[in-house]
């Protein structure tokens, strides 16, 4: 079932944006590529945490690559590794390596490799079998590996002082937070890219552009989906991408007495109090008015579209269930929320979260903070709960559902159960227990949004948000 639902999804994606590049001439060689970043990215090591890993692994995989990748369809195919083969158990992998260079000029070798991987994950007994031969051993079968291996976390890269990777661009110019310059790699393996190179810049307003409608020299701009009021109707020829609804908008109950030091306020919230307060929540009111219909109501962790499974946990509001569960609850203290104070569509969703509690006589109390995305910044919130925004980072299940039980700090049992998993039947098994305590409570799936002028061609941006920009190219730049 998933597999059609993300076919369908992929298929009419690629139909509207292939209308408008019918007319364009042929690819070119040249030129600068100029994105505006919504957020400060300050490092690019995929291994640190940052407030907005999307953009992060945006630019880092035009700088790293994985062993592995996950196409538009949601299909494994090679990277950096050409093929790879399991025993019976699932536990033990062999993957062979393609001929590549490393920007420093040095091979692509099993030890570089293996020591990245490692690096990745400290449980997985990594060996180098021959020059061009990795064996990674896992604890436990883990089946859809190869799919795991596609994040951007587990990039091949050489740690030694700066980082290097294999990519089809080279990181020439690094100002944190202000300025990536990126310049096409000659040798790569897969052929140069088309632009010379791609400049990102960072956390600059968007108001002149946004009132004028018109990118001017930049060639693409992240938004957020409360900037698109206005661009839609817009007759020019300039073009809005919005992602499935993909982004995770959760709310998270952060875990008392883990730092008494640092959060000497924070007591445990009674569950019945939980409960009430994802029963009181109207998801649909928060999807289809605050967020004009480009997101949908969250009742699991992954979105419907790419599990086919979603529609088994209630999402609905139910205020009776909510007033009787805070009745029962008796008295109840106000519970502060925490969420990214430089993102006014978390800053949104955290007032109409409060003005639903409110109705079962739950008092929550917003509260903005900049760094709410890390683990770091939540251990040092004194709040009570906080709402985070998570990218879906891939287009498999369960790479993708790995990723946020990493993102969400959950115990190694679960991670685990994860990885183990075969079927998606399995996968709702592990979603249904984490969530049956509503110390995790999603709210709605967030669309990704990309606006391009018309010189930029085959920019594609996946269901999921990511980018594939293998075959971009510009025209009208020197």
């Amino acid at each position: 079932m998933r597999r059609s639902l993300l076919a369908l999804v992929v298929i009419s994606s690629l139909v509207l944006a292939a209308v408008p590049s019918l007319a364009s001439s042929r690819p070119r060689y040249g030129g600068t590529v100029r994105v505006l970043l919504r957020h400060k990215i300050t490092s690019l090591d995929p291994l640190q945490e940052s407030d907005d890993p999307a953009s992060r692994d945006r630019v880092a995989s035009l700088i790293y690559e994985t062993l592995t990748a996950i196409d538009a369809q949601g299909r494994t195919r090679p990277r950096l590794a050409t093929s790879w083969q399991a025993d019976s158990a699932r536990r033990v992998w062999q993957f062979n390596l393609r001929a590549a260079n490393f920007h420093d000029g040095s091979p692509v070798t099993a030890a570089p490799v293996a020591a990245s991987l490692k690096s990745a994950n400290p449980e997985w007994k990594v060996i180098a079998t021959g020059k061009q031969q990795i064996t990674i051993e896992t604890p436990y079968p883990v089946p859809h590996l190869p799919e795991l291996l596609a994040l951007v976390r587990f990039s091949i890269i050489k740690r030694s002082g700066a980082l290097v990777g294999s990519g089809p661009y080279t990181l020439t110019d690094w100002q944190p937070g202000e300025r990536a310059l990126l310049t096409a790699y000659e040798d790569y393996w897969g052929g140069r890219p088309f632009p010379d190179s791609i400049e990102f810049r960072m956390g600059l307003s968007l108001r002149e552009h946004l009132m004028e409608r018109n990118l001017g020299s930049d060639h693409a701009v992240e938004l957020g989906v409360d900037q698109l009021r206005g661009l839609e109707q817009a007759q020019t020829n300039q073009t809005l991408l919005v992602s499935r609804p993909a982004d995770l908008v959760v709310l998270l109950f952060l875990q008392p007495n883990a730092d008494v030091a640092a959060r000497p306020t924070r007591k445990p919230i009674d569950p019945r109090v939980r409960e009430a307060l994802a029963n009181s929540m109207n998801r649909a009111a928060i999807s289809n008015v605050l967020l004009q219909k480009k997101g949908a109501p969250a009742g699991g962790l992954l979105p419907q579209w790419l599990t086919g499974y979603e529609f088994l946990f209630p999402g609905k509001q139910d205020m009776d269930r909510a007033r009787k569960l805070r009745t029962d609850a008796g008295n109840v203290t106000a519970i502060t929320l925490a969420y990214d104070a430089s993102d006014p569509v978390m800053k949104t969703i955290a007032e109409r979260i409060a003005v639903d509690a409110r109705e079962s006589s739950i008092p929550v109390q917003p509260l903005g903070d900049l760094h709410v995305n890390t683990k770091s910044g939540r251990a040092a919130l004194n709040a009570d709960a906080v709402l985070l925004r998570l990218p879906l980072r891939s287009l498999d299940p369960t790479a993708a559902l790995a990723s946020l039980a990493d993102d969400l700090a959950l115990a190694s049992d679960t991670v685990s159960a994860i990885q183990r998993s075969a079927r998606s039947e399995e996968l709702a098994e592990v979603e249904r227990k984490t969530l049956a305590d509503y110390r995790i409570i999603p709210v709605v799936h967030l669309s990704q949004v990309v606006w391009t002028n018309g010189n930029v061609h085959n920019w594609q941006q996946l269901p999921n948000g990511n980018w594939d920009l293998d075959q971009l190219w510009v025209e009208g730049t020197k």
